[in-house]
């Protein structure tokens, strides 16, 4: 399905865009499911298609030559994925997976790469985002060096609420130890830290989220700035 004329789409680049790079855009996207695990882009594949996340949000994990896998960044409403086609290129090694699922907007690699060269208004915006997506990764980064495992969870769940709808997320301890690169008992401890100080409830493969303000304090500064950048950016 593609967008209804009059229709403005929740990702937020698309709504960034000028109606005249839309409109050359459109004919090509369509509103997809994006179901759970669903790969977006797998490591050293030619990359068809790009995703513009409405609801759904996906993790982009590195993956190491030992098969290591952890999070380095998450796309959602905010977003495109595969930057690797902004950038010009079709093959990245990372891999790509929808994390919660929901919609999105699906867009051939090539239409892209088309209109970017032929816009320089869109390829400012598309550019813009990358180095917005950068800023997000270097803090991942910093935080995965500097924070404790509490306040690095305590980081994740805020990015995962920024991109959801509503305060809860339905994920797995297992799902979290991959994503932040570390053993499924040390998540459960930093989920029982941050449940012991009133700031989330852990059910049945669920987490609510009950004060983002302590979530912020736990995460000890290394939560907003690259959210700030991304406002400064895109708007």
């Amino acid at each position: 399905m593609a967008i209804a004329e009059g229709v403005r789409p929740r990702n937020r680049l698309l709504r960034a865009m000028s109606e005249r790079d839309l409109a050359v855009l459109k004919p090509g996207l369509e509103r997809v499911s994006l179901d759970m695990r669903m790969n977006l882009q797998l490591p050293g594949r030619v990359i068809e298609r790009v995703y513009f996340p409405e609801s759904a949000i996906a993790s982009v994990v590195a993956v190491g030559g030992d098969d290591s896998r952890i999070e380095i960044g998450l796309v959602g409403y905010e977003g495109v994925s595969s930057l690797a086609v902004v950038l010009g290129d079709r093959r990245s090694p990372h891999e790509i997976f929808i994390q919660l699922p929901g919609s999105g907007f699906e867009l051939p690699a090539n239409t892209l790469t088309s209109a970017m060269e032929e816009s320089p208004s869109l390829r400012t915006l598309m550019l813009s985002y990358a180095h917005a997506f950068t800023i997000q990764v270097s803090w991942t980064a910093l935080a995965n060096a500097r924070l404790k495992l509490e306040g690095r969870l305590a980081r994740w769940l805020l990015m995962s609420q920024d991109r959801a709808e509503g305060d809860e997320l339905p994920l797995t301890h297992e799902f979290i130890s991959v994503m932040l690169g570390v053993r499924r008992p040390g998540v459960t401890v930093a989920l029982q830290i941050l449940e012991g100080r009133g700031l989330i409830r852990a059910v049945r493969s669920r987490i609510h989220i009950l004060d983002r303000e302590g979530l912020e304090e736990s995460a000890k500064g290394f939560y907003g700035i690259p959210e700030a950048e991304y406002r400064r950016l895109i708007g």
